[in-house]
């Protein structure tokens, strides 16, 4: 079963990361620099050395992590990334000070869509 899936007395908990499979929803194995522990729905960007890091505030997000990383002592790791999709803004994880709505324009030309819970 997998990890965005609780099962709570027989009923099924989903982590509301996905937003609708209208979109169709793939992934990329990507490098991720380490150093800290990321959690899954984070945006991210390509660094110039083609790695993907973290999006910083003002920064280009060009994608939204699937897993959580815990990459604190390691230099670089090999994580999953969503490249295309249709996402929930309020379960997206974005940089102190920064918002999901910053990013909304730049993600939509990357096919990644955000709808709200709402």
């Amino acid at each position: 079963m997998s990890k965005h899936y609780q099962s709570i007395e027989n009923a099924i908990e989903y982590d509301e990361l996905i937003g609708g499979g209208e979109i169709p929803i793939l992934n990329a194995n990507v490098t991720i620099k380490g150093g800290d522990a990321i959690k899954r729905g984070t945006l991210m960007s390509i660094s110039s050395d083609n790695t993907i890091a973290k999006t910083a505030k003002g920064g280009v997000a060009d994608y939204i992590l699937q897993e959580d990383i815990e990459a604190t002592s390691e230099t670089t790791v090999i994580g999953t990334v969503y490249i295309s999709g249709r996402f929930n803004r309020e379960k997206i994880i974005v940089a102190n000070g920064d918002s999901v709505e910053s990013h909304e324009q730049e993600l939509r030309m990357r096919n990644i869509y955000l709808t709200s819970l709402k």
